[in-house]
């Protein structure tokens, strides 16, 4: 009976430790900006924070009626595309400075057809497995874009040319946002020239 109250309190005792040191280290991961049950500071929903500012905005427009009368006329005037914001664009004055300890490699060798007549590098040759007995299970030849682009991962932009000045801008405001201070940028010239 000793034997299964002493088993019984190592694994209660292992358990509780366990949800202490789990909870220890989901309150480390918690932003120093947020408070205490704030679920925007947390950034858990910004398309709902996104969305009250906005409203907040509109509602402040829509009382003055003659100012959105004009505001009306001038856009119609000057035809300009009005894109909301993505959550993935923050505000400057809520990004945290750059971390300098924070390194990137930047690969600049992508390429479409639309920007650079060809795909380049979307479609490299399917890595074969390490181990032979394998690799017969794999598909082989080349990746084939759009739809297998060859990555882990679909890009945000799309599959983008590197060589295109909008792309490159918006990884640097990506990297800025991300408070990363350093990146190396990886030139391979010979893609592009054959």
């Amino acid at each position: 009976m000793a034997k299964f109250r002493r088993r019984t309190c190592i694994i209660l005792s292992l358990f509780i430790l366990f949800i202490f040191s789990l909870m220890m280290g989901l309150k480390m991961l918690r932003p120093s900006k947020a408070t205490f049950g704030d679920p925007f500071g947390l950034e858990l929903l910004p398309e709902l924070h996104q969305q009250t500012h906005l409203g907040k905005n509109l509602d402040s427009k829509n009382n003055d009626k003659i100012k959105s009368e004009t505001n009306v006329k001038i856009l119609k005037s000057v035809e300009i595309t009005v894109r909301a914001s993505k959550a993935s664009e923050p505000y400057l004055e809520e990004l945290q400075p750059l971390n300098y300890y924070l390194h990137v490699f930047y690969y600049s060798w992508y390429g479409n057809p639309q920007f650079d007549g060809k795909y380049v590098h979307w479609n490299h040759p399917i890595l074969k497995h390490w181990d032979p007995r394998i690799t017969k299970n794999y598909p082989q030849g080349k990746h084939n874009p759009p739809d297998d682009i060859g990555s882990s991962f679909y890009p945000e932009l799309g599959i983008y040319s590197s060589r295109d000045p909008s792309v490159i801008e918006t990884h640097m405001k990506q990297m800025y946002s991300a408070s990363i201070g350093n990146y190396f940028m990886c030139v391979c010239l010979d893609i592009f020239d054959s």
